[in-house]
């Protein structure tokens, strides 16, 4: 039937099922709950990241699964408008416009879900029932806002982080804009984001911080909000990730905001910020949160020539060979033409100056670094020993030439172009010793399968814990766990049920307990969408009223 992912743009599906343990043996004690979330397919645009949410819980304990499509008030007044108006007036009313699709992360506040998207504020669910719950902060809580009657857009990163000693969380807003004139180039400022749970987003300016891919990620430190510069070139002319002509910037951008400047007296103001450079560009990182002294230590998965920002159609070619792509990939992305390394950097965060540097990487195995999992428990944040990495691998019938030739004279380089892989690498999951950056145990899937992005489930009774991770097959979905410290015996136990099958999918995470509880927090969507929209013809008013009732 072919590869997994020329079969993961398949139509998405909800799920509600009991998993059947169809290998091994359910480990004693595994408990607790796992989330991933993605795109639903298949999207409007044909490009894999512009569907809605689909999110996934399982109840590890119970091995019960659901699966449930994301639904925010932007999503239903999607929905409610492209049923009621005719193509002409819906597109006027949406053109411009940045609707939360809700489809990257999951993010945990204590025991609060959160859900991110690319530009867009978190949202928090409800994990018992997987319904909204609010946006985090109003629109007239954030400097940076994209004006549009019905979905204005507050751009954000779309992994927060979690404060351990701070109780709170730091994003980011920001709002990348064509520069002058240009068709190719992008900048925009950037400003750091604190919300305790409860009030007001607080918000200050770090004009330090010229950015021009954008922020994805951000990690905290005892002393230190950072921020990466994001591997992903946007380009003012493009579409759903179309006609790309500029590859990534070859390096990695940090910047490190030191919190004793992030004061009361100076919110709404300037600050100052140290600047980092390391090579290769990068998607994906963490920091130990405990630091020695003012020296920082980050973790970055790069992603050498792996370019998420492109997607693939009829026009593309595969490398080497000028046949066409295989259908399925169609609205997908290209495979790394590079491999993978991540590396460990220690960075002064006063001066910016990268003291120590290693990295991680075999060549013939490490392809396209997914995202990572680690022990979220607070000894496991201030100074992991391990860490979990997925790798997609390379399916050479996903080079595609384009972005081979876009990436050819990438300055690190690792692969020359004349030995591209002539054979599938396959997917694989690497436990990574951090302390010596060496591979600790690993695991290759079978050819022609994906492993998604892991998740650590600590061992109540004490012990090195389980690596979970969702593998796709070319006609099924499977639950795998393996012994965290073992990856090389192979899973202990594998799940699915029949007829279960995700589409594509990236982000995880873990939630040991779920509750239902109310915490008090709540913004206006009403008072975000402002009285514009009662300019607006009856039957578009209509499905705005619906809407507003519903979710205030």
């Amino acid at each position: 039937m072919g590869h997994a992912l020329h079969h993961a743009l398949e139509p998405s599906a909800e799920y509600n099922v009991d998993l059947t343990v169809t290998a091994g043996r359910w480990p004693d004690g595994l408990a607790g709950n796992v989330f991933v979330i993605g795109p639903s397919q298949p999207t409007a645009v044909d490009f894999m990241f512009a569907g809605p949410g689909l999110l996934t819980q399982v109840d590890l304990e119970t091995r019960h699964w659901r699966t449930k499509r994301v639904v925010t008030p932007d999503l239903a007044l999607l929905d409610g408008l492209g049923r009621a108006l005719p193509p002409a007036e819906l597109a006027g009313l949406t053109a411009g416009g940045r609707p939360s699709l809700t489809n990257v992360s999951p993010h945990f506040f204590g025991d609060r879900l959160l859900l991110t998207g690319l530009s867009q504020r978190p949202v928090e669910f409800d994990p018992a029932t997987l319904e909204f719950k609010t946006f985090l902060g109003g629109v007239g809580e954030y400097p940076e806002v994209v004006a549009h009657p019905l979905f204005p857009g507050v751009r954000t990163a779309a992994h927060p982080v979690e404060d351990l000693d701070d109780g709170c969380m730091w994003w980011c807003n920001t709002n990348l804009h064509p520069r002058g004139s240009s068709t190719s180039d992008m900048e925009g400022p950037m400003w750091v984001v604190r919300w305790d749970g409860h009030g007001d987003v607080e918000t200050w300016h770090v004009p330090g911080a010229h950015l021009t891919q954008g922020v994805h990620e951000m990690t905290a430190t005892q002393d230190y909000v950072i921020f990466t510069e994001i591997g992903f070139q946007p380009e003012p002319g493009t579409v759903a990730g179309r006609g790309r002509t500029k590859p990534h910037l070859p390096f990695t951008d940090i910047y490190l905001v030191a919190k004793r400047d992030l004061t009361v007296a100076r919110r709404g103001r300037g600050v100052p910020v140290t600047h980092a450079r390391v090579p290769r560009e990068s998607f994906h990182h963490f920091a130990d949160y405990r630091q020695d002294g003012d020296n920082i230590t980050m973790y970055l998965a790069h992603s050498n020539g792996w370019d998420l920002n492109y997607t693939l159609t009829d026009a593309d070619s595969v490398w080497g060979t000028g046949s066409g792509l295989a259908k399925g990939l169609h609205g997908f992305v290209s495979a790394p033409v590079d491999a993978s390394p991540v590396g460990r950097y220690v960075i002064d965060g006063r001066t910016g100056e990268v003291r120590d540097s290693r990295v991680f990487l075999d060549p013939e195995r490490h392809w396209a670094t997914l995202v990572y999992g680690r022990d979220m428990r607070r000894p496991g944040l201030e100074r992991g020993r391990y860490l979990w990495q997925s790798y997609w691998g390379c399916d050479t019938g996903m080079l595609a030439t384009r972005i081979v030739e876009m990436y050819r004279d990438h300055p690190y380089r690792v692969v020359p172009v004349d030995q591209l892989p002539s054979r599938e690498i396959p997917s694989s999951l690497v436990c990574i010793d951090l302390e010596t950056m060496t591979e600790q145990s690993a695991w290759s899937f079978p050819i022609g399968t994906t492993g998604e992005s892991p998740v650590f489930v600590p061992d109540p009774a004490g012990g090195p814990g389980w690596a979970v991770i969702f593998v796709h097959y070319s006609d099924r979905t499977e639950l795998q766990v393996f012994d965290a410290l073992a990856l090389g015996a192979g899973p202990v136990a594998v799940a699915t049920a029949e007829g279960l099958k995700l589409s594509v999918q990236f982000h995880s995470g873990y939630l040991p307990d779920i509750r239902l509880r109310d915490t008090g927090y709540e913004r206006s969507f009403a008072a975000d969408l402002g009285d514009d929209w009662r300019d607006f013809s009856p039957s578009a008013r209509g499905v705005i009223s619906k809407v507003l009732e519903q979710y205030g």
